[in-house]
């Protein structure tokens, strides 16, 4: 059974963890704390983006000698294979660390249990799932990626309470309060990706960047437009904001947007005419996306984009700011038809979360589909 003082390290580690969950995309989020022998917090680690050093490395380094004999506290299993860097059980079992305590298995084909093993067979005393449920929370986005092979996705949708996303002619600006888009921003910028469809980006040329920030410097997500024909319209600010552009198409539709790649060097996707879904198969897209380092993507999107993810079970979050205001039948709603015929057929949430953001209450919570 872990010690108080470790349980203490481990809440540590995951707090180290969610540092890189910019950067550590495709690897889990990880961090590790190590005790010496007298319980003292010796060092600390995270593993800051793919390629650099892993958790157990960075601690162990900061630790040096005082490792001898200690314990290292991790938010995942080591590692016990070379990739870009060399296997952490290894680097452990040579630090003399005598006994290791583990959130959660790490369910990778070259690790799953591998990493435990090694360490017990060296003589090491190893303790798993101690804050098991808060580990495996914060790693959904890789957990999910090994399962699926593609991008985490949460939609966000700002609604009125009667569930409209914008009045009858079509303005929705400004729906939700400015708490409430200063929070968009904040989630803009910790994920790797901005969604929206080419609707969206014809009718009100968003910039989708993440403003406000502290860090004037930080990188702007890439944002990525799902288009079914191609036509943007006259929009600019997507292109003439940092960051890079991904124009998302079905085949042959390419042709019209070469101003945006010669003008802004946006890149083209191009996928096969698939007309069951959004012009093109949005699961190809999302194992894309995810095979180019974008492993949580951010959809503010309109409802015929938002339904067809929906219809297609691909959106892992639901991020709703709810306003108070009535906008009646006459307003837009937020999704389209999705055959739901009774309420076993209901998309649930799980895990919900809510609070007050000025004068909107946000609510957001993973989606559960029925299973046929």
């Amino acid at each position: 059974m872990a010690s108080l003082p470790e349980i203490q390290a481990m809440k540590r580690a995951l707090e180290l963890a969610f540092l890189g969950r910019k950067a550590a995309f495709p690897n889990p989020m990880v961090g590790a704390v190590i005790l010496d022998s007298s319980g003292n917090i010796v060092g600390e680690g995270f593993h800051e983006k793919c390629g650099a050093p892993h958790a157990e490395i960075a601690a162990l380094s900061e630790a040096g000698a005082a490792a001898s004999s200690g314990t290292i506290v991790v938010s995942l299993e080591p590692c016990c294979h070379y990739g870009r860097t060399g296997p952490c059980t290894d680097a452990i079992i040579s630090a003399g660390i005598r006994r290791v305590v583990i959130a959660m298995r790490d369910p990778h084909p070259n690790v799953s249990g591998k990493g435990i093993t090694q360490l017990e067979s060296s003589g090491i005393e190893v303790e798993t799932n101690v804050l098991f449920d808060e580990a495996e929370s914060l790693n959904r986005v890789y957990l999910h990626y090994l399962r699926t092979s593609r991008s985490w996705i949460t939609l966000k949708m700002a609604l009125s309470i009667d569930g409209r996303t914008a009045a009858k002619d079509g303005s929705s600006r400004w729906l939700s309060c400015e708490e409430s888009r200063k929070h968009v921003h904040r989630m803009r910028g910790s994920v790797q990706a901005v969604m929206t469809g080419g609707g969206t980006v014809r009718d009100d040329d968003p910039r989708l960047t993440s403003r406000g920030s502290d860090d004037p410097g930080e990188q702007q997500p890439a944002r990525i437009i799902v288009s079914a024909t191609g036509d943007l319209g006259n929009s600019r600010k997507i292109f003439e904001n940092p960051g890079r552009v991904i124009i998302a198409v079905p085949e042959n539709v390419a042709g019209s947007l070469q101003k945006f790649q010669s003008e802004f060097g946006a890149d083209v996707w191009e996928f096969p005419a698939d007309f069951s879904g959004y012009g093109f198969n949005l699961t190809l897209l999302l194992e894309r996306t995810a095979s180019e380092g974008f492993g949580e993507i951010l959809c503010e999107c309109g409802r015929g984009l938002a339904t067809m993810l929906l219809r297609k079970q691909l959106v892992n979050t639901l991020s709703v700011f709810t306003t108070p205001m009535i906008l009646g039948g006459e307003g837009l709603p937020a999704f389209e038809e999705l055959g739901i015929d009774s309420m076993d057929d209901s998309i649930k949430l799980e895990n919900v979360r809510s609070s007050l953001l000025g004068t909107d209450t946000h609510l957001e919570g993973e989606l559960v589909y029925r299973i046929d």
